[in-house]
């Protein structure tokens, strides 16, 4: 009897299969390495069908390696694009990958092929969403809510998009609607904290934040003392440690004052830029970029977690200005720049100094895609430098500085050879105004006491609360307001107008005390 021939297809096919599967089981057993080498194998005999490239693609997404799972996403789709559950996954992995536009498109192909499955409507929201959409993103929601009501990623991102909408207090309700489902769940617990205190309900918000240590930030275990919980500090020494950004830091070193107040020596860990500035914090005793060895603490205490175990309840705390710099430096720095930017020394101008970028952080697709909606191009802040009797000094540092280059605006970088925070305070005495978006440097001008005008995006940060031109926090400072999300058109309008009415009484000013 002859033998039946082997079909090539069906064992290349089941090959296939079987890597995947050895790839699943590997990866299982904690064997990463070995379980790509697999899915590199299965590559190789990959069938010609659109479900085996779905299959692999799916893997690949497992693994986090987001290039490869848009290969085999895209390849399901060349001969059958109509299945949405791939458009789908693929815009999940997009999201993943910080590629928000490409995103967006496939998760709206998914929504148009399939308009009834609220999965699919909730992720486009969520997606709308980091690319500040709010309104549309709110209607998605609504319709996904509508389809499942109750469901906890809807719900999620329904709070996300209220707060970011400036609607805190309803952001809460859906908050807590999830939380009924799952009352521990990390995530939604820190997004609750974050609108409680956007809506001023500080005390609450306060110890809800404290989620953040399951949600996305890393408990120190590097430090033999306790945490602090509360406890005397009377006689007692505590480290205050650097968390999170700059102007963090920068925004809560005040609190210091009110550790000395129950007793307590404070040393702070902090970044080198901040250091020289933080040991002139009145009740820090000692401050280190590296603790030594030697040091003993009683307790230690995250910076972003004083709040909280001091009880806040307003934003109205401790004396401004608690910042504060060398009166030397003052003179050197300060009064060099000023010397740089004056004009006609008879009738001096206005300096301005401006700020029109924050930390990009390309590490951290999320922080990236919010500094996209709170920066601005330079080319943008053109019509402030139509308002007569103004200079304009650049304080910006890192990447948008090389914006001055290609402009050509009228801009003089008072940046060179700033070391540290120390050295950009001492500097901004030489200006008579900082105007700056949303980062480190309005932390700075606001905590020493100096006249600063901050730009914000739309979905404020919830530091600076949902309405309004002033904030307790810094007495000195006024808030100018997208009042829709990415128009940043309307805002530097009314700064030239707000810029041509100072210049005016400035004028005036100068006028009557000039000599007769």
């Amino acid at each position: 009897m002859t033998p039946l021939a082997t079909d090539p297809f069906s064992s290349a096919a089941n090959q296939f299969t079987a890597r995947l599967r050895a790839a699943v089981s590997l990866d299982d057993a904690g064997r990463r390495g070995d379980a790509l080498e697999a899915l590199q194998e299965a590559e190789t005999l990959l069938p010609d069908r659109p479900e085996s490239a779905f299959l692999l693609g799916g893997l690949y997404e497992r693994f986090q390696y987001w290039g490869k799972a848009t290969v085999f996403y895209r390849k399901a789709l060349q001969s059958k694009p109509e299945v949405p559950r791939v458009w789908h996954r693929l815009g999940i992995v997009h999201l993943h990958a910080g590629d928000l536009p490409d995103a967006l498109q496939a998760l709206e192909e998914a929504v148009s092929q399939a308009p009834d499955v609220p999965d699919y409507a909730t992720d486009l929201s969520m997606v709308l969403s980091r690319l500040g959409r709010f309104e549309e993103a709110w209607g998605l929601v609504r319709i996904a809510l509508a389809l499942r009501p109750g469901d906890l990623h809807a719900l999620n991102n329904a709070g996300h998009i209220l707060q970011c909408l400036n609607r805190s207090a309803e952001a809460v309700e859906f908050y807590d609607a999830a939380l009924l489902q799952s009352p521990s769940h990390p995530v939604i617990r820190f997004g609750r904290a974050a609108a409680l205190l956007k809506a001023g309900s500080f005390s609450e918000g306060w110890q809800e934040y404290e989620w953040r240590w399951q949600s996305s930030r890393t408990v120190r275990t590097d430090i033999e003392a306790p945490v602090w919980e509360g406890e005397d500090l009377q006689g007692k020494t505590i480290l205050v440690h650097h968390e999170q950004g700059y102007g963090d830091t920068l925004h809560f070193i005040r609190l210091a004052s009110l550790l000395v107040a129950r007793g307590a020596c404070v040393v702070v860990q902090v970044p080198v830029p901040l250091v020289r500035l933080m040991e002139r914090v009145d009740g820090v005793d000692r401050v280190f970029s590296v603790v030594p060895s030697e040091e003993h603490f009683d307790y230690h205490c995250p910076m972003m977690s004083l709040p909280a175990r001091l009880g806040l309840e307003s934003d109205v705390v401790g004396a401004v200005s608690y910042l504060s710099v060398p009166e030397d430096e003052i003179i050197r720095q300060g009064n060099a720049l000023r010397c740089l930017a004056q004009g006609n020394p008879a009738r001096p101008d206005f300096i301005v100094g401006l700020v029109w970028g924050g930390d990009p952080r390309p590490h951290d697709p999320r922080a990236t895609q919010t500094d996209r909606r709170r920066s601005i191009a330079l080319e943008s802040l053109a019509p402030l430098f139509s308002v007569e009797g103004l200079r304009f000094v650049s304080f910006q540092m890192g990447i948008p500085r090389h914006q001055i280059e290609t402009t050509g605006l009228p801009l003089i970088d008072g940046t060179d050879d700033i070391l540290d925070f120390q050295d950009t305070g001492a500097r901004l005495y030489g200006v008579d105004l900082l105007i700056t978006v949303d980062t480190s440097i309005a932390h700075l001008a606001g905590g020493l006491g100096l006249p600063v005008w901050m730009l914000s995006r739309a979905d404020a940060c919830w530091r600076w609360g949902e309405s309004g031109t002033q904030t307790g926090w810094y007495p000195t400072m006024r808030i100018f307001r997208q009042h829709r999300s990415g128009d940043w058109d309307s805002v530097l309008e009314d700064v030239r107008v707000a810029l041509d009415r100072l210049m005016a009484v400035y004028r005036s000013c100068q006028e009557k005390s000039a000599p007769t």
